[in-house]
């Protein structure tokens, strides 16, 4: 952030580029967003406040130490929901090594003014504790309160093998391993404490990949998980002997318990990652970023929420545009789909069959400030705005005014570089989740999404 200069009584006064010397309006948080820097040496959770405006201002308290590592040093690995808010609680994957498994923090969170405060998962011993994912680099968090139980699922990606460039370079081997997985878990919202039930589903063939994104369906009784295959991107056009496509699995759920329904994979479509369940959950709405030349129009795809059939297919911008991100909006009538490679949203409408339809030419909008190729990701909506995180590189949050066409404007303030994340290279901070709530008032109730 560059200085900034105020005139008083004739007098020129400098501020430091410190967050904390910066006046904020705390009385007129409107709500509050989080992400985390993923940083391997140590993760911690970044706390925005919202204002009316849709502008955004760090925290004087933020960032929060989650006592585990991230993964940035990995480079990117891509993740949807890698932050959940359940209740009054903030949870959040350190993907990295604590000291093999990854691990889950949770946070207590004020809702009157985004603080928030560790949980410690294990009070028994001296020291803070988080709770052991059960598999290796924990990507993603989906939950759901069924009659007196929250459950809550993580994914376990364990890597993401993936060949580069023309002629192919390899980065990362495929390993057969039960710590690329489902895990259940119970979370007992009086106490904060996550407890370990099962595995719910392992993928032990790394040729298919680990989960990208898990997340129950409105009412429960489904949970999808889509997969990262093993894309071939940076060249001409994938090669097909190498590319392995991604999968969406869809099971259903009950009481603890994965029964596997569908499956869907098509050669020449890998890396499949960000998901939203349609309104009606008859559908899954998915994005594709490593796309072969045969496959363009393949970077949403409509799924069947039972068998996992496609049944629709869309382009968003160019061809491999890199579409990694998906958010239904609040209102249920629009598809954003963020992608990573060019830096644009693109904007779908949800039919009343809740079928998808592109509605407007050109239907993408690209974030402003010259922003580095290959840094968008995570969306989140509040009080009539969409944020898109700039995670991997630019290290901002670009702020836009939604409309009812579908149309996004970026506000004149956007981006929003985030003080802590200033200077940090992306193998120190690559953000993983997204995610807030609207500031509580005694007769509203908290929204975090979809």
């Amino acid at each position: 952030m560059k200085k900034m200069l105020a005139l008083s009584l004739g007098s020129i006064l400098f501020f430091s580029c410190k967050k904390n010397d910066i006046p904020q309006r705390e009385n007129n948080y409107a709500g509050f967003i989080y992400t985390s820097t993923n940083s391997t040496s140590g993760n911690s959770i970044i706390a925005l406040g919202r204002h009316q405006d849709g502008t955004v201002e760090e925290l004087k308290n933020s960032p929060y130490s989650t006592g585990g590592n991230g993964d940035a040093a990995e480079g990117d690995f891509d993740t949807q929901w890698a932050l959940r808010i359940v209740g009054d609680y903030l949870l959040a994957v350190n993907a990295g090594g604590n000291p093999v498994n990854s691990t889950i923090s949770v946070f207590k969170i004020d809702k009157g003014n985004g603080k928030l405060t560790q949980v410690d998962q294990n009070p028994a011993t001296p020291v803070m504790d988080n709770t052991d994912s059960r598999g290796v680099r924990a990507a993603s968090i989906t939950y759901k309160t069924l009659g007196e139980t929250t459950w809550v699922v993580v994914g376990n990606q364990f890597a993401n093998p993936n060949y580069q460039g023309s002629p192919a370079v390899a980065f990362g081997t495929v390993v057969s391993t039960p710590a690329r997985n489902v895990a259940i878990f119970n979370f007992n919202q009086a106490s904060g404490i996550l407890s370990y039930k099962s595995i719910g589903a392992t993928f032990m063939d790394g040729n298919r990949g680990g989960p990208t994104t898990v997340e129950f369906n409105e009412t429960g009784t489904k949970i999808a998980v889509s997969t990262w295959g093993v894309p071939h991107f940076a060249a001409p056009d994938a090669d097909l002997n190498l590319q392995k496509p991604g999968r969406l699995y869809i099971y259903d759920f009950a009481a603890g318990n994965l029964a596997q329904t569908g499956m869907f994979e098509e050669t020449g479509v890998s890396g499949n990652i960000g998901f939203s369940w349609s309104p009606n959950g008859q559908y899954i709405y998915l994005s594709n970023f490593n796309l072969h030349s045969s496959k363009e129009a393949n970077s949403l795809t409509v799924h069947n929420g039972t068998t996992g059939a496609k049944v629709q297919n869309f382009a968003t911008a160019g061809r491999n545009d890199e579409g990694c991100w998906t958010w239904l909006s609040l209102d249920k009538s629009k598809l954003y789909v963020a992608s990573f490679g060019e830096n644009v949203i693109s904007s779908f409408s949800v039919l009343s069959s809740n079928l998808i339809a592109k509605t407007l030419e050109p239907n993408f909008f690209k974030r402003r400030g010259e922003l580095p190729m290959g840094d968008t990701k995570d969306m989140h909506e509040a009080g009539g705005y969409l944020y898109v995180s700039g995670a991997f590189q630019s290290h901002t949050v670009s702020i836009f005014k939604t409309s009812s066409s579908g149309r996004l404007d970026e506000i004149a303030p956007s981006p929003y570089f985030v003080p802590t994340s200033k200077g940090k290279s992306k193998e120190e901070h690559a953000y993983l989740g997204f995610t807030g709530f609207n500031k509580m008032e005694s007769n509203k109730k908290e929204s975090e999404g979809n």
